[in-house]
This record gives C-alpha cells, sequence and structure tokens, in this order.
C-alpha cells in the first residue's frame, strides 16, 4: 500500500511500529493529525460491531491475505495477549475449518446411513457424493481430476489380460500429470489440485498392479471404478486407500457409539493442529530469538497444518465407514478370517494417516517417514520399493524418494526435501547399524524387537520399577536392577536421544522453506527460494549429513 492511504507521513508502512503492540496502536497514532491519520481521533483501532468474522475480512482488505503472517514479521502475534489472539486468531481460523469440515461430515454421514443398501447404489452414491465433494472443495478444477479417472479406466480397459497394466498406468499416469502441469493447467490452480491428482494417480496405479498380481481376479466395471476413484472419504484430501479396502466399505455396519467416538476425537485433532498452526505457533514462538529457533517454529506450523489435513482425511474417512477392523486382521490385509456375524466388541476403528507423536519426537528420520503418510508409505513401500529392491538397498531407496517427488508434482522445494531426506535416512540407517554392531546395542534406526540378540539391551522394566519405588535411596539397587542394566539404559538412551535431537534439527531446516508468509506459495516454491533458504542457515544440515556420512566410512 502507498504510504499516506493507512499510515500517517513519514511512516515506514509496516504493520504497526515494532516498539507498539496491538493494544496500544490508538497511543501511538494520538500524536497525528490531518487527513493522513487512517482513524478518526474517536475510534477504536478497529470497528467494536465487528464479530471474529468480519474482523477478519476487515484485516485482510487492510493488509492482505497473509496479514497474520504481516502481524508477525513485527512482532504481534506474540504480542497479542489471549483475548486478542482468541478474537483475531483462533476464532477466524475455527470459523475457516469449520466451513470446510461441515459440508464434507454432511456428505460422508449421508453415505453411511445407506448402510444395507445394495452394492450397485452404494457404489452409485460413492461416486456422486464424491463428485459433489470434489466440486465443493475445488470448484473451478474438479473436471480435471474426473478427465484423470476416465483416461484411467479406459486403459486398463482396453489392456483387460495384459501384464503390464501396472506399468502402464504409471506411464499414463506421469504423462498426464507432467502434461496438465506443464501445458494446461496454470501454476495456482494445479497447486490447488494437486493432492487430489496424487491421490487418484495412487489409486490407478495401485488398481493396475494388484490386477497384474491377481490380487484383484477381475477389471471393475465402470460403476465399480467410479466408486472406488470418486470415493467421497478419500477423493478430495485422500489418503489412498486399497481396491479392496474400498470394497470392504460397502459391508453392511450399523452405526455405533465407537464409530462415533472415533470421529468426534478425529475432528478435535483436526481443529486443534489448525488453531497451532496458523495461530498458536507464532504467539509462543516469537520471529527475533534466533535464527534456528524461527526456522524451528516455520517448520513446526507447516508439519501441523500436515496433521490438520491428515485428520480431516481421517475423519472423512472414518465418517464414511473406512477404517474398520476386524478382531486378528492387520492393515494390510493379512490375518485370520471372521464371520459376519461377529459381535462388536471384536470390530474397531484403526485408521492412522499421520502419527504426530513419532514425528515430533522420533527415534530417527527413519521413523518420521513412514509415520509422515502412513497409506502413502505402505503405496510406496508395496508398489516402488519392493518393485526396484532387485537393484540393491540405496537405488530402491532413492528411487522411492524419486516417484513420491514425481506424485508431489514438479516441484523443486518438494523433490529437495524428499530426496535430501532420503539421502539422510541412508546415511542414519548405515551409520546406526554400524555402531549397534560394534557395540552390540539397541541403536538402530528402527526400535528393536525383545528378541533382536543385542548384548546392551536396556532393561527399561527394571529402570522404571526402580525409579517408581518410594524407598528409592534406601534399597539395594542391585535387587532390582544390576549397575550394568543401569548403565546401559543410560548409554543407550542417551545416544537414542543425541539421534533424536538430530532428526528434529534435520526437520527444522528442512520445513524452513514451507513458510506461508512466501509470495510463492501458491503456485510452489521455487529454487531460488529453497536455496535462499537454505543458504540462511549456511547449509548446515546437508554439511552434517555429509560429515556423518565420512564418519560412518571411517569406522
Amino acid at each position: 500500500m502507498d504510504e499516506g492511504d493507512w499510515f500517517p507521513q513519514g511512516h515506514d508502512g509496516g504493520w504497526y511500529p515494532e516498539d507498539a503492540d496491538v493494544g496500544n496502536i490508538q497511543e501511538y497514532y494520538d500524536g497525528y493529525e490531518g487527513e493522513d491519520y487512517y482513524m478518526p481521533e474517536d475510534a477504536e483501532w478497529y470497528p467494536e460491531d465487528m464479530d471474529p468474522y468480519e474482523m477478519q475480512q476487515y484485516m485482510k482488505e487492510m493488509y492482505g491475505e497473509d496479514y497474520l503472517e504481516a502481524a508477525d514479521s513485527g512482532g504481534g502475534l506474540s504480542h497479542m495477549d489471549l483475548q486478542e489472539l482468541w478474537s483475531l486468531c483462533i476464532i477466524p481460523t475455527l470459523q475457516q475449518g469449520f466451513t470446510m469440515i461441515c459440508p464434507l461430515l454432511l456428505l460422508c454421514l449421508t453415505f453411511r446411513l445407506l448402510e444395507g443398501a445394495s452394492a450397485w447404489t452404494r457404489h452409485l452414491m460413492s461416486t456422486g457424493l464424491g463428485l459433489l465433494a470434489l466440486y465443493l472443495v475445488f470448484p473451478d478444477n474438479w473436471y480435471f481430476i474426473v478427465t484423470f479417472a476416465i483416461t484411467g479406466h479406459l486403459l486398463l480397459h482396453l489392456m483387460q489380460g495384459s501384464r503390464w497394466r501396472g506399468v502402464a498406468a504409471s506411464v499414463m499416469a506421469l504423462i498426464f500429470l507432467l502434461t496438465c502441469e506443464l501445458f494446461i493447467v496454470e501454476a495456482t490452480e494445479w497447486h490447488k489440485i494437486r493432492g487430489a491428482q496424487m491421490i487418484l494417480a495412487m489409486k490407478i496405479i495401485s488398481l493396475g498392479f494388484d490386477l497384474d498380481s491377481g490380487v484383484i481376479q477381475a477389471t471393475p466395471s465402470v460403476l465399480e471404478y467410479s466408486g472406488y476413484c470418486c470415493f467421497l472419504g478419500t477423493s478430495a484430501f485422500g489418503p489412498w486407500i486399497s481396491y479392496n479396502d474400498y470394497l470392504q466399505v460397502l459391508k453392511s455396519r450399523n452405526l455405533s457409539l465407537q464409530w462415533f467416538v472415533r470421529g468426534f476425537k478425529t475432528t478435535l485433532q483436526c481443529l486443534t493442529c489448525l488453531t497451532i498452526s496458523t495461530c498458536l505457533a507464532y504467539w509462543v514462538i516469537r520471529h527475533d530469538i534466533n535464527k534456528w529457533v524461527t526456522a524451528y517454529r516455520d517448520a513446526l506450523s507447516f508439519r501441523f497444518s500436515h496433521y490438520f489435513i491428515s485428520y480431516l482425511s481421517e475423519m472423512t474417512c472414518v465418517a464414511s465407514g473406512v477404517g474398520v477392523m476386524e478382531k486378528g486382521t492387520t492393515r494390510e490385509g493379512e490375518g485370520t478370517d471372521q464371520e459376519e456375524d461377529e459381535e462388536e466388541e471384536d470390530v474397531k476403528w484403526d485408521l492412522r494417516v499421520a502419527r504426530p507423536y513419532y514425528i515430533e519426537l522420533p527415534r530417527s528420520l527413519v521413523e518420521v517417514v513412514t509415520n509422515w503418510n502412513r497409506p502413502m508409505h505402505h503405496w510406496l513401500k508395496t508398489y516402488v520399493f519392493k518393485t526396484a529392491k532387485p537393484l540393491g538397498a540405496f537405488p530402491a531407496i532413492i528411487l522411492t524418494y524419486a516417484a513420491s517427488s514425481i506424485l508431489h508434482g514438479l516441484n523443486f522445494q518438494l523433490a529437495a526435501v524428499l530426496l535430501s531426506l532420503g539421502f539422510y535416512s541412508y546415511i542414519e540407517h548405515v551409520l546406526r547399524q554400524r555402531l549397534a554392531d560394534i557395540f552390540s546395542a539397541c541403536i538402530l534406526a528402527k526400535r528393536c524387537k525383545p528378541d533382536c540378540g543385542h548384548r546392551n539391551q536396556p532393561n527399561w522394566a527394571g529402570c522404571v520399577r526402580l525409579q517408581l519405588r518410594r524407598d528409592f535411596w534406601k534399597q539395594d539397587w542391585g535387587s532390582l536392577i544390576s549397575v550394568e542394566d543401569a548403565k546401559t539404559c543410560v548409554c543407550v538412551g542417551l545416544t537414542n536421544l543425541c539421534f533424536c535431537l538430530l532428526a528434529m534439527f534435520h526437520l527444522a531446516y528442512l520445513g524452513v522453506m514451507f513458510d506461508s508468509s512466501s509470495e510463492v506459495e501458491e503456485e510452489g516454491y521455487t529454487m531460488s527460494h529453497t536455496l535462499q533458504k537454505w543458504a540462511q542457515l549456511d547449509y548446515a544440515s546437508h554439511w552434517v549429513a555429509v560429515g556423518s556420512f565420512v564418519f560412518y566410512k571411517l569406522i
């Protein structure tokens, strides 16, 4: 905005003075008079009769879409008191969240109430309601997703009887996505539907490979295929589910209290993560403490925005009937067969897209990768890693991350982050494997099993029992845990803690460029933006990774 539009002559045009908090803005301007003063003398710093939603629109008109980030650049969010944070950030954020969630929930509940209807009816309703969900979320671009689905069905139908349907579907998906991104759809519009297109590509490719392997015996009909691809529980925000998982949804299941509680809990988690990402992260952590603290805050905000989408996808899936598991059944579909008249207590709702605890306090980067998006991890492991494993562990890992990068689109930032994460994970894996072999200790990237065979296996149960005793200082420790066990617990625990802190350091570095205040966010982040962000942190994470690899080679 031009000087004088909203600010007095001589002001630098910032959101508000850096030495002023939100409550004293009016006092700051009391000394200015004349027509350039942007508010009358008897006015509050914003209109009193505005509700939180109107206030949000008012702030956007004054300072643009990124008014919260503009405020934070001057310390605004961290200087707000709880009442101001509640009215200016939390309430508008929750209103926007409910605006997105409520229509999807109504559609999912409508589909859920069709329990007992014929399979044909449920396929048809899945298609219709899924298309409606796509239109509500992507009103200007939904037809690109539908075109992709139609193209996939034509390919699978034309290649009936072939053993290369999975490969053909992969090539078709790659060509379609790259053509749309490079030549047909504008960058800002493609960025909006990229996630939905990725989920659809995963469905078509997995369907092709499952037909080749015999997991699915016959090519689905048009109605079955459209019901799967447009299934409203996953069409807009994911996650990926297999065709057999979709067929499980069609089985009649009575509404239960357990289902309702799980859906309500997931909705609360969804809104909580949205609030943390948008408001609380910037309110608790100031921007001017240290560049690494700021990097951690920006990465934290990005991660919680991912958890918001993950819980949102969990919510739509559970509300639609996805995620039910019977006693003795695993997520991959292995386990004992159950009778259809099984008791209700033998059924549980178990669907996890992301597990934030294992990401915020990770044992290793491998744990971060596996828990970031569990359905996608299963897809990549099943259809990419296992296919490429004969080439060797390292090439298979790199090809897996490359496939993930391509599915996310031609975005240098995502490709750089994913490939860096692939190298980091491999280096950490081989380094900890070498250290575990040298010291025969449970310090692998993945948690050891009870029968791992390591000599230095911590007796955590004994350590806990020892700490919980009231007469801790008077007891003979040897009666509860030996001195060697205590030393093992300390040494192994400290080693794993160091690798945990190292993983958190890498996550702050890799996630720093996903800042919502960037002007290029709507089009996707560029190479210059990514390198600039990493240069501000002196490429420290990459140097640490190189040092770790050199250390691994030396030992």
